[in-house]
């Protein structure tokens, strides 16, 4: 890709610049070329892949996926068996092996059982992909608090019991992948989605954390993403059907616009998400995106084109907070250094260094 805010073909920017030129990754909503699945087939070989949530819509794209590059497979399900059609498409597809699991991954005693069993019956775990969700929806202050709290439990203590059961073998092994299926709610403020904007939040950073853990042990090769699945069609988000199910009736506006945002827009395949984790796993982004927040429907190939402008920025794909005046998280203003407020004011007054009651 070429253009004049396109990286040079050598890779390097103007020395001039404070940061590298950006350009703005190609978009997509179904499965593009530097993603299809014949270039990955075969590539996971006899890799033993954990899938949560196997039975919706998101968890069976996975599946197949997965299956394609010949990873050995470990669906799991709580209350709902996925289709007995799936093992045989994802055999005919190339997969390793294929085997249905029970579990409830909101409970720490059915991870712990779960990961026990697969240990034992695989001797490895090489990709665990925390897929399983919950959103009930509702109105914060009249959503029954085990609504709200069942949504933590799947979509962030499901994946914390997991990573926290798995990585000390990862590390033995120097090798493992986690792909967390996050959300863009977990970036954006959504009414009626609070247990889960709150989850997905909490999600993308924690799988920021423990891979900065990670590299300061130079753990390279146990890489972890948190990623947007796409705008996929589920009964997750056919809002027009479970809003009146809920006894919601917000105004007129409000009904529209999330009518449009969910019914409408949510046009991606589940098989772009499930082809961008293959894509992920096996490793060719870890050098540029490892701990990262990615949205599928953004080029992978544009991404990794930019590898130098993500290094240098540390805001790009992640959680970061934007303030007035250049205040920096860390709680300084642009240019000044800690306590350099203080000091001034200290200065001015002809007093030491400290902080006092300022009376009234």
């Amino acid at each position: 890709m070429s253009g004049p805010s396109s990286p040079s073909s050598t890779g390097h920017w103007d020395s001039t610049t404070t940061k590298p030129p950006q350009f703005a990754p190609r978009s997509h909503n179904d499965v593009y070329p530097f993603i299809l699945p014949k270039r990955f087939r075969g590539a996971l070989k006899d890799k033993v892949t954990i899938i949560t949530g196997s039975a919706g819509t998101i968890g069976q794209a996975l599946a197949e996926c997965f299956a394609v590059a010949g990873a050995k497979l470990v669906l799991t399900y709580n209350n709902t068996p996925p289709p007995t059609t799936l093992k045989e498409r994802c055999v005919n597809l190339g997969a390793s092996d294929v085997s249905f699991v029970k579990c409830n991954v909101a409970e720490l005693k059915g991870c712990e059982d779960l990961v026990k069993q697969v240990l034992q019956t695989q001797g490895k775990v090489d990709i665990l992909i925390n897929n399983a969700g919950a959103n009930s929806l509702g109105l914060f202050d009249t959503q029954p608090p085990e609504a709200f709290i069942h949504e933590l439990a799947v979509n962030l203590h499901g994946p914390y019991y997991l990573m926290r059961l798995l990585l000390p073998h990862f590390k033995s092994q120097h090798s493992g992948c986690v792909l967390n299926i996050a959300s863009r709610a977990g970036t954006v403020a959504i009414p009626y989605s609070t247990g889960y904007c709150a989850s997905k939040a909490a999600l993308i950073n924690l799988t920021a954390c423990v891979q900065k853990e990670l590299d300061v042990d130079k753990l390279n090769d146990v890489h972890l993403y948190s990623l947007h699945p796409g705008g996929i069609k589920s009964v997750m988000t056919l809002t027009s059907q479970i809003l009146p199910l809920l006894n919601l009736h917000p105004p007129p506006s409000t009904h529209s616009a999330f009518t449009q945002a969910f019914d409408t827009l949510y046009d991606d395949s589940p098989y772009l998400n499930g082809m961008t984790c293959v894509a992920l796993a096996t490793g060719l982004a870890k050098h540029v995106l490892r701990g990262k927040y990615v949205d599928v429907g953004q080029d992978l190939e544009d991404i990794l084109a930019q590898a130098e402008a993500i290094k240098s920025d540390e805001n790009l794909y992640a959680l970061h907070t934007s303030f007035l005046g250049g205040l920096e998280n860390g709680g300084t203003g642009a240019g000044e250094k800690p306590g350099d407020g203080l000091k001034k004011s200290a200065e001015a007054e002809g007093g030491k260094e400290g902080f006092e009651f300022p009376g009234f």
